[in-house]
């Protein structure tokens, strides 16, 4: 009797290890060497990779799913908008410290009367350059304001960016084509 106990205890043992195991890992991978590997970010030269739970698998070209996960998750939860003009010495050092210190942001330029007044609209002020941390908006460019707010958003300290990932590209709020943008009111902003 105590023998069967033993024996069932091993064997309810090894279950849960083999249940708890491919929960962890989404992937299994071969790697360079030929070595079987579990986890949940195989690398890029991974061969044989397949999921664990045996859906198919995404394309693997998105350079955000190559970030670490948790500079994904507060990307998704708190995306960084830059909002600069031209000429403006405190924008070009808001931009030159999010690019030291990696943090993936988009771009948006406002050059025009009109473009200004759909900046007002967004994060209230005219001012420039403007930190859109999600829905929170920090307003001028101090790098130790900015530092706290990345921080509190979850953004690490030390951010590695895949080789693949490339920058967007700035963009202005309307495209320059667009025949429905509204007409000027409001002054150009101000740096």
């Amino acid at each position: 009797m105590k023998n069967r106990y033993v024996g069932l205890s091993v064997v309810l043992a090894v279950a849960l290890l083999s249940a708890v195991t491919p929960a962890a890992a989404q992937y299994r991978w071969i790697d360079s060497t030929g070595r079987v590997n579990y986890g949940d970010a195989p690398p890029r030269d991974a061969k044989s990779i397949s999921r664990m739970d045996g859906r198919p698998i995404t394309d693997r070209s998105d350079s955000a799913g190559d970030m670490p996960f948790d500079l994904r998750k507060a990307m998704q939860t708190f995306p960084v908008t830059l909002y600069t003009a031209l000429d403006c010495g405190p924008c070009e050092s808001g931009r030159a410290w999010l690019r030291q210190r990696n943090v993936p942001f988009q771009e948006v330029v406002v050059d025009t009367d009109v473009d200004a007044e759909e900046m007002n609209r967004r994060v209230g002020t005219t001012s420039v350059p403007v930190m859109a941390l999600g829905r929170t908006t920090h307003l001028g460019f101090r790098e130790s304001a900015w530092s706290l707010a990345l921080n509190a958003a979850g953004y690490p300290e030390k951010i590695v960016l895949p080789s693949t990932y490339k920058a967007p590209a700035p963009q202005p709020i309307f495209p320059a084509a667009t025949t429905d943008r509204p007409a000027s009111s409001a002054p150009p902003p101000k740096s």
